[in-house]
């Protein structure tokens, strides 16, 4: 089974204690509850009765998926060191360049984008302590765009994080702890857009670390209601747009 990934919480007010560091109260801040784990720079499914940490090689490849229509695996990372710097990679990333396409194919349906965004203060696209992570590594973008199905059955936020090397993206991906939501946040699309609820709905992560980038999505029911432990669908989702966006690294590699 995948684990599934209950709702975003609207955190408490902090305590106005002066004693308290930052970072303490930016993790308060971030203890929310969404579900998910990683290692070695890899986001991958977890079973929900199992919390114990999956392994994967320091290269990006898709996680194990939970049925056998599994999302395609990212490019070998094997020659791609191109990517592991800014100095080598000096190219800034653009909406237009991480996001080609109005509309994506994924899990047997076809999504539309109903919202895309770049963020220069990356904190302020992520939660907790993994926003500071951001911050303290110069995180020089986080680009977001959610996608909503013909049905508005589905939507998912996709995105990419770019930092200024392959040592500051992993540093940020080891500060993220998913079971507390301290990760990227969810973008809202618009009023009626099926992606309104996307930011506080439960739903299913997957990403990668590619060199100097971090490749994420969060994939929910656009009604914003919490998915069931045996749910199928959402996965799927959230796998096939991970995989999709880090085709964008692979065309920087590969110059297609």
């Amino acid at each position: 089974g995948a684990f599934k990934q209950p709702p975003f919480q609207a955190p408490p007010p902090p305590p106005a204690s002066p004693g308290r560091s930052k970072r303490a109260l930016l993790v308060t801040l971030g203890a929310l509850a969404l579900a998910g784990v990683a290692t070695g720079g890899f986001f991958a499914w977890q079973a929900v009765s199992d919390p114990a940490p999956t392994t994967a090689a320091a290269r990006p490849s898709a996680s194990a998926q939970p049925s056998s229509e599994a999302a395609a695996s990212p490019p070998s990372a094997e020659g791609t060191s191109v990517l592991n710097s800014e100095r080598t990679d000096p190219q800034k990333l653009s909406l237009s360049e991480a996001f080609p396409g109005k509309r994506v194919s994924a899990a047997g349906a076809t999504f539309t984008r109903v919202k895309a965004d770049i963020q220069t203060a990356c904190d302020k696209a992520a939660m907790g302590a993994f926003a500071e992570a951001l911050r303290e590594q110069k995180c020089s973008r986080v680009l977001r765009a959610t996608y909503v199905d013909r049905k508005k059955r589905y939507a998912v936020t996709t995105g990419i994080a770019v930092l200024p090397d392959k040592a500051a993206a992993e540093a940020v991906d080891q500060e993220k702890n998913l079971s507390r939501n301290v990760w990227f946040r969810p973008l809202s699309g618009g009023e009626g857009s099926g992606g309104e609820r996307v930011h506080i709905a439960g739903g299913y992560a997957a990403g990668l670390v590619w060199g100097r980038y971090i490749v994420f999505s969060y994939a929910t029911h656009a009604d914003g209601h919490t998915p069931s432990s045996k749910e199928s669908t959402l996965p799927k989702v959230s796998g096939a747009f991970r995989d999709e966006t880090s085709l964008v690294l692979e065309r920087r590699v590969t110059g297609g």
